[in-house]
C-alpha cells in the first residue's frame, strides 16, 4: 500500500500565497522599477511604500524566481522582465492587478457556500468601482491577443459583413475580426463604465477605429435589434450568467441576426462530469464567488441552448488547444 504524503496539501497552501505575493507586486507595478538594480530601501521610496514591507516582499519574489538579487540589490529575473513590466507586448501586469481586486470577492466563498450565490455580484464590481472596472477590461485585454487572431483565422464572414460584440469588453477579438475582413464594420455593446476604458484603448488603434461603433446597454436587459448583423460575438460573458439568462440572451441575439448570419460563443467549457480540465472546473468557483448565476458550462448545454434559440449547423472550435487554459468557439446559422 503506497504511503500519503501530505505534501500536495502543503503545496496548495503555498500556491496560495505564491499567487498572492505576485498580484501584490503587480499591482504596484514593482516589476516596472526591478528592470534596474535598486536595493529595497530606494525601491519603497520610489513605489510609495513601507521599507519593510517592500524588503520583505522582493526577498518573496526572489524566493519563486521572478526577481533575482545581488547582495542588497533587486533586479528582474527575465521571465517577469518579458511579462511583467508595463508596455510589453504579453504584459499581463493589468490582468493579475484584476485579480488582486477581486480575490476580495473570494474572502466571502464561506458565505457562499451557505447562500447559493454572493452578496457581490460582477454588477456591483463593474457599476460602483471606477478601479475594478478600468483593471478588469484592461486584463481582459492582456490575455486575449492570441485567442482573438485564432477566432479571426477561423471565422468565414461576408464582404460588408456588420458585427455585433455583446459584452465586447476591450474589443480584443473585434479588432481581431477587423483586421482580417477588411470590409467589416463592428458594434461594441457594453456597460457605460466599461465604454469608457473601451474607447480609450480603441482610439489607439488607428487602422481600424473608423470601422467601430459604440452602444451603451446592459446585455440582460437591453435588446440588440433586428435582422441587423451578420456575425454576433458572444466572448466570455456566458459563463458570469445564470442558464436561464443565457437562454434568454441567445435569443436576442438571434433576432437580431440577419438571416444566415452567425452567432458565436467563446468561452471556457467543461467535460461532462465538470471536473476536467482542472481550469475550468476551478473558474466554475471563481463565478460562485463574484457572479449570481454563473459558472462553467458543458458543450452540451451551449448546442442546446444554441438549438432552441434557433441556431442550426452548431459546429465547435478549439482555440488554445495546448494552453492549460484553453477555450471553445460555440458556432450557429440562423436559418433563413
Amino acid at each position: 500500500m503506497p504511503i500519503l504524503s501530505p505534501d500536495p496539501i502543503i503545496d496548495s497552501i503555498v500556491a496560495y500565497r505564491r499567487s498572492k505575493v505576485l498580484m501584490i507586486a503587480a499591482y504596484f507595478k514593482v516589476f516596472d522599477i526591478l528592470e534596474s538594480s535598486i536595493n529595497a530601501a530606494d525601491a519603497a521610496k520610489e513605489l510609495g511604500l513601507h521599507p519593510r514591507s517592500t524588503e520583505i516582499l522582493m526577498d518573496s519574489l526572489v524566493a519563486v524566481g521572478y526577481v533575482k538579487k545581488n547582495a542588497n540589490h533587486y533586479r528582474n529575473a527575465p521571465l517577469a522582465s518579458r511579462f511583467l513590466v508595463s508596455g510589453r507586448q504579453g504584459y499581463l501586469g493589468d490582468n493579475l492587478k484584476y485579480q488582486e481586486i477581486i480575490s476580495e470577492a473570494w474572502q466571502d466563498l464561506r458565505s457562499c457556500m451557505k447562500s447559493g450565490s454572493t452578496s457581490k455580484p460582477l454588477d456591483y464590481w463593474l457599476k460602483d468601482h471606477e478601479e475594478f472596472t478600468a483593471e478588469y477590461i484592461r486584463g481582459m485585454a492582456n490575455i486575449a491577443l492570441k485567442p482573438a487572431l485564432e477566432i479571426a483565422s477561423l471565422v468565414k464572414t461576408p464582404n460588408n459583413a456588420s458585427m455585433l460584440d455583446i459584452g465586447a469588453g476591450p474589443g480584443s477579438y473585434t479588432l481581431a475580426l477587423l483586421r482580417k475582413n477588411p470590409s467589416m464594420t463592428a458594434t461594441l455593446f457594453d456597460l457605460p463604465s466599461t465604454l469608457e476604458v473601451t474607447r480609450e484603448l480603441i482610439a489607439k488603434q488607428k487602422d481600424v477605429r473608423s470601422r467601430i461603433r459604440f452602444q451603451v446597454g446592459d446585455y440582460l436587459k437591453d435588446d440588440f435589434g433586428e435582422k441587423s448583423h451578420d456575425l454576433i460575438l458572444l466572448s466570455h460573458i456566458t459563463h458570469d450568467e445564470s442558464p436561464k439568462s443565457n437562454r434568454a440572451m441567445l435569443k436576442k441575439a438571434v433576432r437580431a441576426l440577419k438571416p444566415g448570419g452567425k452567432a458565436i460563443i467563446h468561452d471556457f467549457t467543461v467535460d461532462p462530469s465538470r471536473t476536467t480540465p482542472t481550469f475550468g472546473a476551478l473558474f466554475s468557483v471563481h463565478m460562485l464567488a463574484y457572479t449570481s448565476g454563473g459558472r462553467t458550462y458543458t458543450l452540451k448545454e451551449y448546442h442546446a441552448w444554441m438549438r432552441d434559440a434557433g441556431l442550426s449547423k452548431i459546429y465547435t472550435r478549439k482555440i488554445g488547444a495546448h494552453s492549460k487554459n484553453g477555450t471553445r468557439i460555440i458556432v450557429g446559422t440562423k436559418v433563413p
